[in-house]
């Protein structure tokens, strides 16, 4: 005689499996589903974005400011100095070049920083950010160094190459963090930050333009150095989102063009064909 007590008998079947209480390699819910779909940014979150962006860049630009009225005499003698053999003091550059490092290290951190806050689903990682901004904005110091001192005895020149410092450390800082918070569509987070860098640094070559041709350069130096994080901060993130409901547009027609596959999703859609050809590479190349 034999009796059959379900849900008494703790030895489960050859067939079955225990239910599995952990996973300790599993990703938390919130960042495994990103590699899903393409990011779906709300127009309430676009200007979200660029309006954080405008307040970063207006803070960094009032800094500027005030580090600026330290070493206005010295500023206002330089521009001053048309003369053939005048040139500028040799320590503005190396005070530019840390101005250009100090008020884009600081902006960048402060962008993921709220990012991680108020879109905590996207933007999880924050740790992994800041450690990859400081190592970008520290090797972006010493690229650039070179450029400020090349430039030194040029006082219009040095001031375009700080515009283009700080323009281009907010671009590849953008890059940065979209890559890192959904590395499978790093191509096209990669375009829209293009298209915000090249919007920002039209206009600041515009007004550059306008300024140098007035005549006005020495009455409008501090809005030269200003204008360059507030375009930035606010103009890239601006592009980036268009870009991002423009592609998923696309996405939800049926195109996923820009889509980067990780090695093991590439693995798992693979052809049966295929897989058996690779694994016999491997065993052939091993042995």
């Amino acid at each position: 005689m034999s009796f059959d007590l379900q849900g008494l008998d703790p030895i489960q079947a050859p067939n079955q499996q225990m239910p599995s209480t952990t996973n300790f390699g599993a990703k938390p819910e919130k960042a495994k589903n990103l590699f899903n779909e393409p990011g779906n940014l709300s127009g309430r979150e676009l200007v979200g974005k660029a309006g954080i962006g405008l307040i970063i860049g207006g803070v960094i630009a009032a800094l500027l400011f005030i580090v600026t009225t330290f070493i206005g005499t010295m500023l206002t003698s330089a521009i001053s100095q048309t003369g053939a053999g005048s040139s500028p003091n040799p320590m503005l550059s190396i005070i530019l070049l840390f101005i250009g490092f100090l008020s884009t290290f600081i902006g960048n951190i402060s962008v993921a920083g709220i990012y991680n806050l108020f879109f905590s689903k996207k933007y999880y990682d924050g740790t992994k950010t800041f450690g990859l901004l400081l190592l970008t904005n520290g090797l972006l110091f010493f690229i650039l160094a070179p450029m400020y001192f090349v430039f030194a005895s040029q006082i219009q020149s040095l001031f375009l190459v700080l515009g283009f410092h700080i323009l281009f450390s907010v671009f590849v800082s953008a890059c940065q963090i979209e890559f890192t918070a959904n590395p499978n569509y790093s191509g096209s987070s990669l375009m829209g930050n293009i298209i915000g860098f090249a919007g920002s640094f039209l206009v600041y070559s515009l007004f550059y333009k306008s300024f140098t041709m007035s005549g006005g350069v020495e009455n409008q130096t501090y809005l030269i150095m200003l204008l360059p994080p507030v375009l930035a901060y606010a103009l890239i993130p601006f592009g980036a989102g268009i870009r991002e409901k423009i592609y998923y547009k696309l996405y939800e027609m049926g195109s996923n063009a820009f889509y980067i596959p990780s090695p093991s999703d590439a693995q798992e859609n693979q052809d049966p064909e295929q897989k058996a050809f690779q694994e016999e590479s491997e065993i052939n190349i091993d042995s």
